[in-house]
């Protein structure tokens, strides 16, 4: 709830201020429907707790892509409709790869947190420079009315952002303290419940955005939501908790062997249809669902 209000409040204000919708899903709502990510990542880092971390972004990333977008895709077909997407892509695919580069090394510690961290302002600035000429061009007085429920009086959206930025940090206490408690009870790895109840539950932001965005049929803001979360996850969730945290996070060699290959082949995949400009239709998106079915119950399996 405190992602929601947090994220509401950013794209209301990002309507007052006249940014194009695009820039706004692969910016204020890809990165900002991440912030539950960032939270939790953090808490459990500074709590001990360093496995939930990778889990919870590589698995918020495949989540982000199979259940996401195959929820959406069924919703309504997602169709690329702006290149700014598929340049959007292209980022998120070298920011995967240069993730699991990283990865091989067996531990992520501050110097590769401060590579990637130092990745993401870099593109970070880039967009920002972007987003000035693009604005030059495109007409930044399209509504944002594809979220529901935006504040429009400035006070209003003041009260959701601060409203989001209180709650976001006590729901990732009671997330990460509740994921613990179900690892020891049922005697799973923490690994396994950052993959599983940590990723779908810091990924409800971004189902959220990406249904309503599909049924008012604004595909490209679902995309690009999808895109942008991606990005952020891999680049500051992981740098800023990686420079953070009192010990280098360890990457075991079955995460490396098989989560997160996972995470790359779903994340080209959605590259590819936004490369290619090919709709993302019911039929793929069912298949999205199953897959993400599928890797549920091979993670509880063999994990």
């Amino acid at each position: 709830m405190g992602g929601d209000l947090l994220v509401r409040g950013a794209v209301a204000l990002a309507r007052h201020l006249r940014v194009p919708p695009i820039v706004v899903a692969a910016t204020v709502v890809g990165f900002g429907t991440s912030l539950p990510e960032l939270v939790v990542s953090l808490r459990a880092s500074l709590t001990g707790y360093p496995n939930l971390i990778l889990g919870n972004v590589v698995g918020s990333n495949i989540a982000n892509v199979l259940l996401v977008g195959g929820a959406a895709a069924v919703v309504f077909p997602l169709v690329r409709e702006d290149d700014a997407v598929g340049r959007n892509a292209g980022i998120m695919v070298f920011s995967l790869v240069a993730f699991a580069a990283l990865c091989t090394l067996g531990e992520i510690g501050p110097v590769a947190g401060a590579i990637l961290l130092g990745t993401f302002l870099v593109i970070m600035v880039a967009t920002a420079r972007s987003t000035i000429l693009a604005q030059r061009e495109v007409d930044t007085s399209t509504p944002l009315d594809w979220v529901l429920g935006l504040p429009t009086s400035l006070g209003m959206i003041a009260g959701f952002i601060l409203a989001g930025i209180v709650m976001l940090p006590l729901g990732a206490q009671l997330l990460v303290d509740s994921a613990v408690g179900i690892a020891e009870r049922f005697g799973v790895s923490e690994t396994f419940i950052g993959l599983t109840v940590l990723a779908i539950g810091t990924s409800l932001p971004e189902l959220t955005t990406t249904v309503v965005a599909a049924l008012e049929r604004r595909t490209d803001v679902a995309i690009g939501t999808i895109i942008g979360s991606n990005t952020f996850n891999v680049l500051a969730i992981m740098g800023v908790t990686a420079l953070l945290s009192p010990t280098p996070i360890e990457v075991s060699n079955r995460f490396l062997m098989i989560d997160v290959p996972v995470m790359i082949v779903t994340g080209v995949v959605l590259a590819l249809f936004a490369w290619k400009g090919r709709p993302i239709g019911r039929g793929a998106g069912i298949t999205m669902l199953l897959a993400y079915v599928v890797y549920l119950s091979t993670l509880y399996l063999f994990g």
